[in-house]
């Protein structure tokens, strides 16, 4: 071969080579010069490297977000989705779920998100269905769509009760009142529910439903009481020792109305004693301690200082959101905020919100699973697994494990040094419907000495 044959050969491969390249786009590691200039704002650097990129790789196009280069997961696109969810426009978020499942392969749809669009979906419908007055529709979305029926869309438990009177099913309406009642913590909306609840009630009904939030909330009773004379005319003060067996007699709630409630267990016949008071639902916990960088549930949060832009911006509206009482939302909002760039505080706080936010959803081994990853503060430590503990015991008790349902609550009295009233109550049940009755009169006369109740009276009284 000659000279001049074998360097036409070489240019021929060559241009192959050249020809292959261009079909293809730079790798990784050859990213990272710009991914450096980028970082360092160095724009005539990103100018000449992008320049060498695009002669070497002629078919490949940078991202116009440079910041992209960056990122291992989306971000941008996670608050266009939860936009779209927002306006309402779910087919457009189905195609940016699609479009960025394509773009970001490794990346898969939280599920809280799917949720949301699903829950939000849900609502177009039942409002649908309701307006048109087709009840059977509206009783299988709720069972569907359990979102539908949360304690933050307590309206919608509402007007399945007003349908269900409408068609003649007054039981049925009473108990879903009941469940609304037995489920949620937001005091107006226990007001609410009591007084559309008297437009169908007996008296009867009506002292039975009062004296069971009392029980759940005695700080309400001061408040609850004038309420309860007007709507019953009768002295609130008698009434309130009517006792407190409204979900045992309370008709089967629409399909999974107010899922928040846990369902008491009654105690075993052989006992002979009443069922337990209703277990409290899990956001009836105490208000957690705020993280630094967080504001308590129902205020504003504060701008966090540091970070960087837009994992700054979405870990800020996830604490917004949070306040808002809309917990998967937050899931999701944090976690995109935790595959961006966040100081170390904000990442400890970011996890300390995810798990507060599990909580608030009645899923505490998700909240135990990011408490024993993360290191928290003290005080985020002990706030989490108190909500932690406060939930399974009451879930314990819930299937009937009575003895498993004692040491959840014995570790909260450890941990804090105390034990909510309606959990030392429902301790004093676990204790009687696992026959320990002598701890179970200590208890019930401590408590009762203390205050005394419905609760203690009918403790006591089985006891006897």
């Amino acid at each position: 071969m000659t000279r001049s044959a074998a360097l036409a050969l070489a240019a021929l491969i060559a241009l192959a080579g050249g020809m292959a390249q261009a079909q293809t786009a730079p790798d990784p590691e050859e990213l990272l010069a710009l991914t450096f200039y980028y970082q360092q704002q160095d724009q005539a650097s990103i100018r000449s490297e992008l320049q060498r990129l695009q002669v070497r790789y002629p078919g490949w196009q940078p991202p116009e977000d440079l910041a992209r280069l960056t990122q291992d997961g989306p971000g941008p696109e996670i608050d266009t989705i939860f936009r779209q969810i927002g306006a309402g426009q779910f087919d457009q978020a189905r195609a940016t779920i699609d479009a960025t499942r394509t773009a970001f392969p490794d990346w898969t749809p939280p599920d809280e998100m799917m949720a949301l669009l699903d829950t939000n979906e849900g609502q177009g419908l039942l409002d649908a269905a309701l307006n048109a007055n087709d009840l059977e529709r509206a009783l299988a979305l709720a069972g569907e769509r359990p979102g539908l029926l949360r304690c933050d869309r307590v309206n919608n438990a509402w007007r399945i009760a007003e349908a269900q009177q409408a068609a003649g099913q007054t039981p049925e309406a009473l108990g879903t009142f009941r469940a609304v009642l037995g489920a949620c913590v937001n005091p107006p909306d226990i007001i609410a529910t009591l007084e559309k609840a008297s437009a169908i009630a007996s008296v009867e009904d009506m002292q039975v439903m009062f004296a069971q939030a009392m029980a759940r909330f005695p700080d309400m009773v001061q408040t609850l009481q004038p309420v309860q004379a007007r709507l019953t005319g009768s002295d609130a003060a008698g009434a309130a020792e009517a006792p407190a067996t409204a979900t045992a007699t309370a008709a089967p709630a629409p399909s999974a109305a107010a899922t928040a409630a846990p369902t008491p267990a009654p105690a075993p016949a052989a006992t002979a004693t009443p069922a337990p008071v209703p277990a409290p639902a899990p956001a009836a916990t105490a208000a957690p301690a705020p993280a630094p960088q967080a504001a308590p549930a129902q205020q504003a949060a504060p701008a966090p200082s540091g970070g960087g832009g837009s994992a700054n911006a979405i870990y800020q509206q996830a604490w917004q959101t949070y306040n808002l009482d809309r917990p998967m939302e937050a899931v999701a909002q944090f976690d995109a905020a935790l595959r961006g760039r966040l100081d170390p505080t904000q990442r400890r706080d970011a996890q300390y919100g995810m798990a507060l936010a599990y909580l608030k959803m009645g899923m505490p081994d998700n909240a135990s699973r990011i408490a024993a990853a993360t290191d928290l503060t003290r005080t985020q430590r002990v706030d989490v697994e108190r909500q932690i503990l406060d939930q399974r015991g009451v879930a314990a008790y819930n299937r009937r494990d009575y003895r498993r349902a004692i040491e959840f609550f014995d570790a909260i009295e450890g941990l804090t040094g105390s034990l909510r009233r309606d959990l030392a109550v429902l301790r004093a049940y676990a204790y009687l419907n696992s026959n320990q009755r002598d701890r179970a009169r200590r208890e019930f006369t401590r408590l009762h000495n203390e205050l005394a109740t419905t609760e203690t009276r009918r403790g006591l009284a089985a006891l006897q």
